[in-house]
């Protein structure tokens, strides 16, 4: 396996695809885009969620999430009428490592055979319980000697076969597995021009369990970290609160907002709804926390340049970004411009586009897979 030039995903040894179609698999739902290349562009094809774990569902197992995650991605398949049979997927968490490294000076196929050795030094994981992939980003200086800029990913093959067996079991053909950080940087690429690729933006794919924080610069991942904050901490605050079920507590943060000024709150306690007022102050602590996770991501992106570098905006996508004022809120912390991200702002059609935007943000990572098929090494 090896991390493939053009998206830097984990790919492993099955067929090229063809036409594919992107599936993310979240903790909460799965996502389904199918896109078209035509004359160098893309555009949206087919695309659907559905929800695999509903609040007042009784605990489940790993292995009836796992069936309610195939039976969902059959129906959308069946609903949307997904022609495509060969998958692409991702992996992100704790089970996940993606490494910046300095290696000595190799040939990619050098490397090839060499990674697990030059690999072992860096993975908190047992070499045998992962698959590796690299990328070379070019040649670097380490004391005087020449070495090579490299992307280092390992995932653990126990969530590599996890995801594997999902597309097998749904009918469809797994060809890739890359990594949510890296398919958010391809759904980037797909939606802006060349002058806006040489900009430096930070992403913030805010899923259920995990929430993924990127920074692109050029076109290329710079910074990739896997964050426990996510839409599921902002619930649980609500829980703890306000001593509310989960249930109770989702439709709450659905429902109301991070207040940021005085006149907002005012008029909430003016209104006389306390439960809001509550929900608000208890979404704080959380949202501090992501926005001081964003910052650690931004100084230490800096301090790896020897020349001082400007984060030009903030995109904020996944169903937790969707969180009314989290936006604002974090925009307020960090003093940079913060966005809702939209991944089909370019390839989708304007009737598609003007339903609310907000709801396709959840997209993004399901976007990025969707367009392995073009330049993927064999």
């Amino acid at each position: 396996m090896h991390i493939n030039k053009t998206s830097r995903g984990i790919k492993f040894p099955f067929s090229r695809p063809k036409e594919v179609v992107g599936v993310d698999i979240g903790s909460y739902s799965v996502k389904v885009v199918q896109l078209i290349s035509s004359n160098n562009r893309w555009s949206l094809d087919r695309f659907a969620s559905k929800t695999i774990v509903f609040p007042n569902q009784p605990e489940m197992n790993p292995v009836e999430r796992k069936q309610i995650a195939i039976e969902a991605i059959k129906n959308i398949i069946q609903e949307q009428k997904i022609t495509a049979k060969d998958a692409v997927t991702s992996v992100s968490g704790n089970s996940v490592i993606v490494r910046y490294v300095k290696f000595p000076k190799h040939t990619r196929e050098e490397l090839s055979q060499t990674i697990q050795f030059e690999a072992e030094p860096f993975i908190p994981f047992p070499i045998q319980d992962v698959n590796i992939g690299f990328h070379i980003l070019g040649d670097a200086m380490e004391n005087g000697v020449q070495k090579m800029d490299t992307i280092l990913v390992a995932a653990k093959k126990e969530m590599v076969q996890n995801k594997v067996d999902i597309l097998t079991d749904a009918g469809l053909r797994p060809v890739i597995v890359d990594v949510d950080a890296f398919a958010l940087e391809n759904a980037m690429s797909v939606n802006a021009t060349e002058e806006e690729l040489k900009n430096v933006y930070l992403v913030i794919n805010c899923g259920m369990s995990t929430t993924n924080i990127n920074i692109v610069e050029n076109g290329i991942s710079r910074v990739v970290r896997d964050v426990f904050i996510s839409s599921s901490s902002f619930t649980k605050a609500i829980q703890r609160n306000l001593q509310m079920g989960w249930e109770q507590a989702e439709e709450q943060k659905l429902k109301s907002a991070i207040l940021l000024t005085s006149q907002e709150k005012e008029k909430l306690m003016t209104a006389d709804d306390n439960v809001a007022y509550q929900v608000s102050t208890a979404l704080i602590s959380p949202a501090r926390e992501l926005a001081t996770e964003c910052q650690r991501s931004i100084d230490f992106f800096q301090t790896q340049s020897s020349e001082e570098k400007t984060i030009n905006k903030i995109y904020l996508c996944g169903g937790g970004g969707l969180l009314k004022g989290l936006d604002k809120y974090i925009e307020s912390q960090v003093h940079i411009p913060v966005e809702i991200y939209n991944p089909l702002s370019r390839i989708a059609d304007s009737d598609v586009l003007s339903a609310e935007a907000g709801i396709f943000s959840q997209y993004a990572v399901a976007v990025g897979l969707a367009t392995r098929k073009r330049g993927d090494a064999e």
